[in-house]
C-alpha cells in the first residue's frame, strides 16, 4: 500500500491540521497503520542503515495482530507498507536486532490459566521482506505473510514482560528484557533458536515496583541501560547489574501532531535527524530535528 505525502501534511487521506511550526519541522507525515487496528509498538529496523524503515506492531482483541513494515522514500516523499501476521496476541513492545535485518522481538499478551500474561519471543521475517519493498500491493493486509518463531524468552518465574532491548553494538546475540521489577540478561544460542538467561537483578523498594520501558545505551562499550518505572528513570551498569543515580533530561522541542496518547518514539537508523512517533489510534508521524538545533550541534 502506497501513501503519497507532501510537506505541510497535505496527504491523500484526511488528517487534522498540525499545531507545530512548519518552519521548525522539516518533515511532518502521518501514516494510518490500519483503520481497524490500534497500535503502540514502534521500532526502527536497526540493522538497516541505508533505507529509512520502521516496524509497527498492532494491538487488537478482535482481529489478528500485525507487524507493518513502513518504508519512507525521502527523495520522492512516498511511504510504502508491507504486512506480517502476528497471530499470538496484542503487541505491546517491538524491537529489532542490530545485526540481522530479518530478526525482531515482540512482547505480547496471551491467556494462560484464565490469566492474561505478557510474554516475549524472538522472530524472523520472510527473507524477501528484510530489505523492504517499494512496490507493495494496494491491499497489503490481505497479502500478509507470517513470522517464523525462533525462540521464547521464558518469563515464568519473573512476571510480565514490558520490553526487550538488544545490545546496540553487538552481534545480535545478547538482549535484555524487563519483566515486572526484574532485569533479565539473555544470550541467544544455536542461530537464535535458544535463549539462555545469563544474569538478572531486581528493582527493590516500597510498593509494587514495575518497569515500564528501557533503553540500552550504545556508548561506553554498551555497559549501561536506562529504565523507567513510574516517574523515575534509573541508570544501570550491565557488568554489575547495579543501579546508578537517576538521570536528568531537558526539553529541546515539543511536537503536538498526535490526537491520541503517544506510546512509542524511535530514531531512524539511516538518518540521525529523523524520528517517528506512534499514537494509540494507529497514527505514525515522521518528523525531523529542528534545523536550528541540527546546525548548532554540527557547527
Amino acid at each position: 500500500m502506497n501513501f503519497k505525502l507532501c510537506a505541510g501534511c497535505k496527504n491523500s487521506f484526511d488528517c487534522p491540521p498540525f499545531s507545530a511550526n512548519v518552519s521548525d519541522v522539516e518533515v511532518c507525515h502521518c501514516v494510518p497503520v490500519d483503520p481497524l487496528l490500534q497500535a503502540r509498538a514502534l521500532t526502527p529496523q536497526t540493522a538497516e542503515t541505508d533505507a529509512i524503515r520502521f516496524l509497527v506492531g498492532t494491538q487488537s482483541l478482535r482481529y489478528d495482530n500485525q507487524i507493518h513494515i513502513i518504508d519512507f522514500d525521502d527523495e520522492n516523499n512516498i511511504i510504502n507498507k508491507n504486512v506480517l501476521l502476528h497471530q499470538v496476541g496484542e503487541i505491546w513492545h517491538i524491537s529489532a536486532s542490530p545485526a540481522d535485518k530479518g530478526v525482531l522481538a515482540t512482547c505480547y499478551n496471551k491467556t494462560s490459566d484464565s490469566k492474561v500474561v505478557t510474554c516475549a519471543a524472538v522472530w524472523r521475517m520472510p527473507k524477501e521482506l528484510e530489505s523492504g519493498s517499494h512496490e507493495s500491493p494496494d491491499d497489503s493486509s490481505s497479502n500478509a505473510q507470517t513470522l517464523e518463531l525462533l525462540c521464547h524468552l521464558d518469563n515464568t518465574a519473573h512476571g510480565n514482560m514490558a520490553c526487550v532491548m538488544w545490545e546496540p553494538m553487538g552481534d545480535g546475540k545478547r538482549l535484555i528484557s524487563l519483566a515486572d521489577n526484574n532485569i533479565l540478561l539473555w544470550d541467544l544460542q544455536e542461530s537464535s533458536a535458544k535463549a539462555v538467561l545469563s544474569s538478572s537483578t531486581a528493582l527493590e523498594g516500597k510498593g509494587q515496583l514495575k518497569f515500564t520501558s528501557g533503553r540500552w545505551s550504545p556508548h561506553h562499550n554498551c555497559t549501561q541501560i536506562a529504565t523507567a518505572s513510574d516517574t523515575t528513570v534509573r541508570g544501570w551498569d550491565t557488568r554489575s547489574m547495579r543501579s546508578k543515580e537517576p538521570l536528568q533530561d531537558s526539553i529541546i522541542a515539543t511536537y503536538e501532531e498526535h490526537e491520541d496518547s503517544v506510546y512509542a518514539v524511535e530514531w531512524s537508523s539511516a538518518d540521525p535527524w529523523l524520528f517517528a512517533s506512534l499514537s494509540y489510534d494507529g497514527r505514525l508521524v515522521i518528523n525531523r530535528v529542528p534545523r536550528a538545533l541540527k546546525y548548532h550541534i554540527l557547527l
